[in-house]
């Protein structure tokens, strides 16, 4: 029948009289006057979507969170006069609200504390839903693990790689420098003891004899064990 309205569950209807809200339809038939007044409808049904999140977290790596949330209309009037499309405004402040939060954590803590960032994501939605007039409420957020694309992976391994080798390599000068020490300390020594120079002499005999590594020093140098030490000292 001419201005009979089918509105069907979940649905709800907005009728706007002369352009301005009127009142709220539920599920059933209703009489629309035709010309004056007409109907938007809207879901009332709990709305779910996912979005992947690309993010630098706290110590500068970047990194994909996959983020699932729902949520319902519960403000008829407010989803349809105060935004043009609840959902979407929903779906680019969820991007806008977890990827501030994530850039306070690292990678392990954003995996280890998700469940707090989730519900903290949910509490800021919620207040900026109503502050802002979206008619959306039931808001629930779900955060899975942070992931990195294989190539950053592998650049990561290797950025490890050379940490550890640049360690290997200040472990090595260090023990350089305490053997440049050590000489010099020596050389200091024989320089007022001629037997015990005469008695290293002799043993460095044996030790070639018998194949053993030296370290050949001019003992009346006195600038060769200084010279020693400033080798190892520039390998730090």
């Amino acid at each position: 029948m001419f201005g009979l309205r089918i509105i069907r569950a979940p649905n709800r209807g907005l009728v706007f009289r002369l352009g301005k809200p009127h009142r709220v339809l539920g599920p059933g038939v209703h009489y629309v006057p035709p010309i004056f007044e007409r109907v938007v409808q809207v879901s009332t049904a709990l709305h779910t979507d996912e979005v992947d999140i690309d993010v630098i977290t706290r110590g500068g790596t970047p990194t994909t969170i996959k983020i699932g949330y729902t949520a319902r209309v519960v403000d008829v009037e407010a989803a349809i006069v105060n935004v043009s499309n609840a959902f979407a405004t929903l779906r680019a402040n969820v991007i806008a609200v977890v990827s501030g939060s994530a850039n306070s954590y690292t990678i392990d803590e954003m995996a280890q504390q998700k469940t707090e960032i989730a519900l903290a994501a949910e509490q800021e939605l919620q207040q900026l839903s109503k502050t802002n007039g979206w008619g959306l409420g039931n808001v629930q957020i779900a955060i899975g693990d942070p992931s990195m694309t294989d190539e950053l992976k592998r650049l990561l391994m290797r950025e490890e790689a050379v940490k550890r080798e640049n360690s290997a390599n200040l472990e090595r000068a260090k023990n350089q420098l305490r053997i440049a020490e050590t000489l010099q300390s020596l050389e200091q020594q024989m320089a007022h003891a001629p037997f015990a120079r005469e008695m290293l002499r002799l043993q460095m005999i044996a030790d070639m004899g018998a194949g053993g590594k030296i370290i050949v020093m001019d003992s009346a140098s006195p600038s060769a064990g200084a010279a020693l030490r400033q080798h190892a000292i520039e390998q730090l």
